[in-house]
């Protein structure tokens, strides 16, 4: 044990005193922008004399040859007028004929030779905007949060033109002051780097060095001097849209109360339009306004099919353009650290963009024919973000959501019923750093607001919902080594006792457990106030690696009113350790390797997780990776199987993880990934991915590949039963059977660029899922993972769900900054009560059933003085 320790803890105490990997590097010197004599004129031929003087070439390697000149040579000039910056660059390329070039969708990676240009305008050292573009002219551009974070949700109006030649390739930017923001000043000093990937290599190389062993960005970028007598522009831009859309929908079956009588609210196809508009306006400093009003989403990609039989909701990432641009401002409780880890933890949100114009959650009497609205009208939306110092940004966002009725049509009676509220929801933000953000605090705050007027509203949801969260960050050394990041917060919701019993007995609280003494349903309460924290230690740079973090989440602790929590009664604490090595060696270009421990409870101290995670990586010298996880979780206990019932064992179990992936420089490549678990109860799960990625030709590409999975559970949920014998678990049947269950699915994205202003994407996914279920079984006795026969009458819970989803966008940016989109979405699926899998027969089956399909034709036109 001792041993043990030793080789554990050696690491850590090394890592502390290991100055030499965060040994200061010295400053490269400042860049110099000349005034613009002349138009520049955009065309990617650099016959300026702004580009004749010699300009800057002293590129680095950080893949594949860190440190290392640049292989090639890349010049690039920086200059400026009143109204943009402009950037030009020379690639040159000693095997001119073999530049990847291959044309992409704005902002997918097209897997080619690029130069990308990023710019600090604030000067923060933490924010930042990039510009990329590839030798066919295919773009990108994205901003950067936290010294580190890129996104690629911002879509900026700018200019670049490209041009390949003998020598290689050249590029030329103009970037309009109105697209970036920053404070008036008399004259500037702007962050700047340049990187250009050079694919058949694998290289990248960057103004400066930007070494593997952390992941520190902005705060690197050179200084860019010169830039005087130029004011930030108003910034105005209006997008106002127009829509078109047809709806081709199958007949539901015909419901038994009224036999014989078709469905008056669907006649298998419907037309609508729609007109809305978004705005951004500048503020003063840097500060921005964005609004929508009646903003529409048709050009938005679907959901994926998923077979959830957890009690918790399934959470999918935001696709909707007002909510996911921009939205690193509102990010909370993660600064300063760029790697922070978590191993059986996941941090509640307390924003959660989904919440506003999700579909609505009341239903009413399904004796008859149903018209639900499948999302709520969002009447209008807001944002206000930017910086009101250099060291002091806010962001606030607002939105109002109208009320929505269902109707009911039973053997001729119509009748019609409010089933979503009149709705506020509201979110703001704000972080202050100091002393070159060596530390910072930042606040969050929440609000829903719902005017619920009905008593099925009033006991379906919470008359208001607010939180408050507190984060931060402080660097522990001079050379910022290590750091410190936390958050805290409040929560609170209020509501009819009805809304807050139900809440109380819900799968994210689950007050009602009958051995939870430290808990207890409160039928007469109409409020409910609870706390979160977390908090971690990490070293964010060099060869070791540590983190360590504890966290916790009370019971009463409740956010998804706008933001997103699985559940509470919570604590988690981990360590993780590791090593990697970048130089390459006989066999690896690079590996690392690394161990975890963690463990959760709950706040009545059960433990409920513990497990150690053994995880390893290699790149081997030919750009192929393998990655090895090995898992061992400990017998622990469980307070959520019975769902609201007592404490049971949770077995033990193992897993393996394996992936492999082949060098992405060809023209196909993929990576296999196959896990394994097996419990000590017999439940075993096994699953294979194939992920391939065909560039079929410099125009088009594809994506995706099959997944197939299989698990047996030995105690999967079924019901409860109220029981007064059943003494030994509290007068309730806890029933559980054994579930088989065989999935099938894929995905399938296709790229066809015709320009890099037109092009055709298509998503397609189908699925097979069939869970076939055992003999019924009852828990005998809590705190064991012991069962008894249960011979009671129940349903038949076995299922065969089948699914298919497509969804094509033809996008064609006719003028910059405005777009047509034309939006075909194709879906079926069906259920039957069969648990046997027959891929054929449930295949064929699919195909026969009638899709919805809907046809959607989007105009916005960009509009700027």
């Amino acid at each position: 044990m001792r041993r043990f320790a030793v080789h554990l803890v050696l690491p850590v105490l090394v890592s502390l005193f290991e100055h030499a990997e965060a040994a200061a590097q010295s400053a490269p010197p400042p860049l110099k922008a000349v005034r613009v004599v002349a138009p520049i004129t955009i065309d990617g031929i650099l016959n300026e004399p702004e580009w004749q003087t010699p300009g800057v070439f002293s590129f680095i390697q950080r893949e594949p040859d860190e440190g290392s000149p640049a292989s090639e040579r890349t010049e690039v000039w920086f200059a400026y007028d009143e109204d943009a910056l402009y950037v030009a660059a020379r690639m040159d390329d000693s095997q001119p004929d073999s530049i990847v070039a291959l044309l992409a969708r704005r902002d997918e990676d097209s897997e080619s030779d690029e130069f990308t240009v990023y710019i600090d305008p604030s000067f923060d050292r933490r924010t930042g905007y990039f510009f990329t573009v590839n030798p066919e002219g295919t773009i990108a551009d994205g901003t950067y949060s936290n010294d580190s974070y890129s996104d690629l949700t911002w879509d900026g109006v700018w200019d670049v033109a490209v041009s390949v030649d003998q020598h290689g390739w050249t590029a030329e930017f103009r970037i309009p002051y109105s697209q970036i923001r920053f404070r008036p000043k008399e004259s500037y000093v702007w962050g700047v780097d340049a990187s250009r990937r050079i694919k058949r290599k694998n290289e990248i190389s960057y103004l400066v060095l930007h070494p593997r062993t952390d992941y520190v960005r902005v705060s690197r970028w050179r200084e860019l001097m010169g830039l005087e007598g130029i004011t930030p522009p108003a910034r105005i831009e209006l997008l106002p849209y127009v829509t078109a859309t047809t709806k081709f929908v199958r007949q539901p079956p015909v419901h038994f109360y009224n036999a014989g009588r078709t469905d008056p609210f669907r006649f298998g196809r419907d037309y609508f339009g729609n007109l809305g508009a978004d705005a951004k306006i500048g503020l003063s400093g840097d500060m921005t306004l964005d609004m929508s009003l009646n903003p529409d989403f048709a050009q938005v990609e679907v959901d994926p099919a998923v077979v959830n039989l957890t009690a918790y909701e399934t959470q999918y990432a935001e696709k909707r353009p007002f909510f996911i641009e921009g939205s690193n401002i509102l990010r909370f409780g993660r600064g300063g650290a760029a790697s922070l880890q978590d191993f059986d933890w996941r941090d509640p949100d307390f924003f959660y963009s989904r919440r506003i114009g999700r579909a609505p959650d009341v239903s009413i009497s399904d004796s008859g024919f149903v018209d639900t609205p499948d999302r709520t009208t969002i009447i209008g939306a807001a944002k206000v973000s930017g910086k009101i110092t250099d060291t002091w940004s806010i962001a606030a966002l607002t939105a109002v959501t109208d009320r929505e009725y269902s109707r009911l049509d039973s053997v001729g009676n119509t009748l019609s019923e409010e089933v979503e509220p009149l709705t506020l929801y509201a979110v703001a933000r704000s972080q202050k750093e100091f002393d070159g953000a060596r530390h910072a605090i930042g606040v969050i705050a929440t609000l829903a607001q719902r005017d619920n007027r009905t008593p099925l509203l009033q006991d379906m949801f919470n008359d208001r919902a607010i939180s408050v969260g507190l984060d931060g960050w402080t660097f522990l050394d001079e050379k910022k080594v290590w750091v410190l990041t936390g958050w805290t917060g409040l929560s609170s919701v209020s509501g009819s006792q009805q809304r807050l019993l139900d809440l109380q007995k819900s799968p994210q609280h689950y007050f009602q457990r009958p051995d939870a003494t430290y808990l207890g349903i409160d039928s007469a309460a109409t409020s409910m106030t609870g706390w979160a924290s977390r908090v971690w230690l990490d070293k964010v740079s060099g060869n070791f690696f540590f983190n360590a973090a504890v966290g916790a989440i009370s019971p009463k602790f409740e956010t998804n009113d706008l933001g997103y929590l699985r559940f509470s009664d919570f604590i988690n604490a981990h360590l993780y350790l590791g090593y990697g090595w970048y130089e390459p060696d006989p066999v690896f270009r690079t590996k690392w390797t690394a161990l975890a421990v963690f463990e959760d409870r709950n706040f009545g101290g059960v433990n409920t997780g513990r497990a150690i995670r053994l995880m390893n990586y290699g790149q081997f010298l030919n750009y192929w990776h393998l990655r090895v996880d090995f898992a061992y979780y400990f017998e622990t206990f469980d307070d959520r199987l019975t769902r609201g019932g007592p404490v049971t064992i949770w077995p033990s179990s193992r897993s393996l993880y394996v992936s492999a992936g082949s060098d992405a420089r060809q023209p196909l490549s993929g990576t296999l990934t196959a896990t394994a678990a097996q419990s000590s109860a017999g439940a075993w799960s096994s699953a294979f991915y194939l992920t391939l990625l065909w560039k079929a030709s410099r125009v088009l590409t594809v994506r995706g590949g099959p997944e197939f999975s299989r698990s047996h559970s030995a105690a999967q949920w079924i019901t409860r039963i109220t029981d007064p014998t059943a003494i030994n678990t509290y007068g309730t049947r806890y029933i559980f059977a054994p579930l088989d269950q065989t999935t099938i699915s894929g995905s399938l994205r296709v790229n066809w660029t015709f320009t890099p202003q037109l092009s055709l994407q298509a998503y397609l996914q189908p699925l097979l899922s069939t869970g076939r279920y055992g003999d019924f079984k009852q828990l005998a006795r809590p705190r064991t993972y012991d069962f008894l026969p249960y011979t009671g009458s129940l349903g038949n819970p076995n299922f065969n769900y089948k699914s298919l989803r497509l969804n094509a966008v033809l996008r064609w940016e006719y003028l910059p900054g405005s777009t047509l989109y034309f939006v075909w979405t194709h879906e079926k699926s069906d259920v039957e009560p069969n648990g046997d899998f027959a891929f054929s027969r449930d295949f064929n089956t699919l195909m026969r059933d009638r899709p919805d399909n809907i046809f959607s034709l989007k105009l916005t036109y960009w509009w700027s003085p």
